[in-house]
């Protein structure tokens, strides 16, 4: 006995070729590999079907896991991923720029020099006033770049009840 996961395909266009599943869509295409040997992935009509060989838990949560990851890669194809941030200061007046692939938050707690957090390739970043968009095909590269900017632009070694300086996340990818 093994465990099936399905993933409707009904609005995309995906691709099996050895290990590797390809999705395309109209925001464009992503792909990722099944590296787990014991892992069968199979199309019927506008289905995919992901199979483990045996019926452990570990076999299961692997087999779960890609299916996780094709339906973000579907949603990410069709329709793009956005992460909100936004600035907050109490102390001293920062600000947002934007300059090529690098975000620049000026002036952080009165820091002399500027913080950077360089975009990644194939993200886009906005900024409208005090708030930080960040979209892309890619759920995981968007959260990624949503954590690293929270987490580099944070005041350390102060009290974060009175200084609540920062850039934070709003909303979730």
């Amino acid at each position: 006995m093994s465990t099936k996961f399905k993933v409707d395909l009904s609005n995309a266009n995906i691709e099996i070729a050895g290990k590797k599943i390809t999705v395309k869509g109209k925001e464009g295409e992503l792909s990722t590999e099944i590296v787990y040997p014991f892992l069968r992935v199979e199309k019927k009509d506008s289905t995919l079907y992901i199979e483990a060989e045996k019926d452990n838990k570990f076999q299961k949560a692997i087999a779960g896991t890609l299916a996780a990851a094709v339906k973000n890669m579907i949603k990410g194809v069709n329709e793009k991923y956005t992460a909100e941030l936004e600035l907050v200061y109490m102390h001293f007046p920062a600000s947002l720029k934007l300059s090529g692939n690098k975000i620049i938050v000026e002036n952080f707690v009165g820091e002399r020099k500027p913080r950077e957090i360089t975009v990644p390739e194939g993200l886009k970043a906005e900024i409208k006033g005090n708030k930080i968009i960040i979209s892309g095909i890619d759920k995981y590269k968007v959260g990624q770049l949503a954590g690293n900017i929270e987490s580099k632009i944070q005041i350390k070694n102060k009290d974060r009840r009175v200084f609540k300086d920062g850039v934070f996340i709003t909303k979730k990818p």
